[in-house]
């Protein structure tokens, strides 16, 4: 009977140790198996290698390591409890994103609740559970650092995905450190982790090109969230690297030699395909016949305002220094009025200088410049700086500067009003012009919001902008109606005099 020397039985114990075997008394079983089954086989005139190639291919490419799940699945119960956890949960998530990011496009009520809940369980417990059974079968080799990092990185990654799509405050800090933790933490450690082994030398040019142009495109797609410069130059090294570098390199090298199509080299493909659709999506921008629309409502909006502003200074000029009015009252009233408008205007104003100011990441004396000329803007199509600052990190949107404008325009509505009381039409008008009505309802939501996010939650930096200037244009229209009813008040006092006498 032909007997396995000692270097048969290296070679053997090399192969499953290869496999990652980690049980062992499984391991010590599985290499005393197959020593048996190659001297078994070795009996019928085989050579050892012939013998030993029969033996792996009756157990399979993955044979090994599915003797091993399968191991685990009858003994260990937290194992048995955990993979099925994993899949349960990554099924119900998967779908509830799904489902969410559908309501989400067509704005049907339940989105966030799904997408909420989707994100929460995925990034809580699915992802947890997914590397504890990757660790528990050696899929990670042991490498306690790559582990936790991808458990740290991957769950601040993706509740920072989950807070940027709900809007919700502290979305950049999160993105900014998943993207940091995997872009130049855990890709570059799995990087050394492969150029270690011995055994994919070929593919260690392969890995580092992947690698290098991952880490590029992860850049870009956080600066491109962020809008900082330099994102499309990181978008395209990533994209040129990973489409048209690493992924013929990787083809040719693994799969040059197989004589069928391989299931790997389809997820592959597909997985690029998949890539570059983001990539694509990424890269788009918002049409510029879209933005320049936008532009020019406000313009028209803020020219509207300027001309009512001119007609409030000729009335109000005219009003007090016209020699037949001798009311000094009537002057003083006049000058109030103008005054308390020109506070809430200017305030206004100030608003949106700050707000450019931080979207753009410029002075505020360049903000002024851009505001004046919106087309300058940058940012046009930012929407996380302006709900932040207007409406704040509160449920009711209520500690941002959206609050204060609300205040100041009611304290000016009850102010002119009173200079009006005799008028009702022209009070009528001012309640319409500086409407704070809350809280408002919306039918397609299904509840009500209140002023401040109804008018400021989730708007791009240029609809703030606009939604601003209506405000101020608003404020003219009260400020030109209480002025007119002053004085057509005044008139018809002096005429009621005249017809006395």
């Amino acid at each position: 009977m032909p007997e396995l020397t000692n270097a048969n039985i290296e070679v053997i114990i090399r192969e499953v140790s290869d496999a990652n075997i980690t049980f062992s008394h499984l391991r010590e079983e599985l290499i005393d198996h197959i020593c048996c089954e190659v001297e078994n086989i070795m009996q019928q005139g085989f050579s050892f290698q012939d013998a030993f190639d029969n033996a792996k291919k009756m157990i399979g490419n993955k044979g090994l390591k599915k003797i091993q799940e399968d191991t685990l699945l009858l003994i260990d119960k937290k194992y048995r409890l955990m993979k099925k956890t994993m899949k349960i949960i990554g099924w119900i998530s998967m779908s509830m994103i799904t489902v969410g990011a559908l309501f989400k496009i067509q704005h049907w009520p339940g989105a966030g609740i799904l997408l909420v809940f989707g994100f929460l369980f995925l990034g809580a417990i699915f992802f947890p559970s997914a590397l504890w059974v990757m660790k528990k079968e050696s899929k990670l080799k042991g490498n306690l650092f790559i582990y936790l990092i991808s458990i740290i990185g991957g769950i601040i990654f993706i509740f920072g995905i989950l807070f940027k799509v709900q809007h919700y405050p502290g979305s950049a800090l999160l993105l900014i450190i998943g993207f940091l933790s995997i872009g130049l933490v855990l890709i570059p450690a799995i990087l050394i982790s492969k150029l270690r082994d011995a055994q994919t030398k070929n593919l260690h040019l392969v890995y580092i090109i992947g690698a290098v142009s991952l880490i590029f495109f992860l850049i870009g797609v956080l600066f491109k969230f962020q809008h900082w410069p330099g994102a499309l130059p990181c978008l395209i090294i990533g994209s040129i690297g990973i489409t048209t570098v690493f992924l013929p390199l990787y083809t040719w090298k693994v799969y040059r030699n197989s004589e069928s199509i391989k299931a790997g080299f389809l997820f592959l493909c597909v997985g690029i395909v998949f890539f570059n659709m983001f990539n694509l999506l990424l890269a788009l921008n918002i049409s510029k016949n879209v933005m320049s629309f936008f532009v020019i409502q406000g313009k028209e909006i803020t020219n509207t305002a300027n001309i009512l502003q001119d007609k409030c200074n000729a009335l109000s000029e005219k009003i007090i220094t016209d020699s037949l009015v001798s009311d000094t009252l009537l002057k003083s009233n006049v000058i109030k009025v103008k005054a308390i408008s020109d506070e809430l205007y200017d305030f206004i104003e100030e608003v949106k200088v700050d707000l450019i100011s931080k979207v753009d990441g410029i002075d505020n004396k360049e903000a002024i410049d851009e505001v004046k000329n919106t087309a300058l803007i940058i940012a046009k199509d930012n929407y996380d700086i302006p709900t932040i600052l207007l409406c704040g990190n509160t449920d009711n949107g209520k500690s941002g500067k959206a609050s204060l404008i609300k205040t100041k325009i009611e304290n000016l509505k009850n102010s002119l009003s009173n200079y009006c009381r005799s008028d009702i039409n022209a009070e009528n008008i001012i309640t319409k012009a500086l409407e704070t009505e809350s809280p408002v309802f919306i039918k397609e939501e299904g509840r009500s919001f209140s002023w401040e996010l109804y008018n400021f939650y989730h708007l791009t930096t240029i609809s703030t902008i606009n939604k601003l200037c209506f405000f101020q244009r608003n404020v003219r229209i009260a400020e030109l109606e209480t002025l007119e009813s002053i004085k057509s008040s005044y008139l018809a006092n002096i005429q009621k005099l005249t017809d006395i006498k």
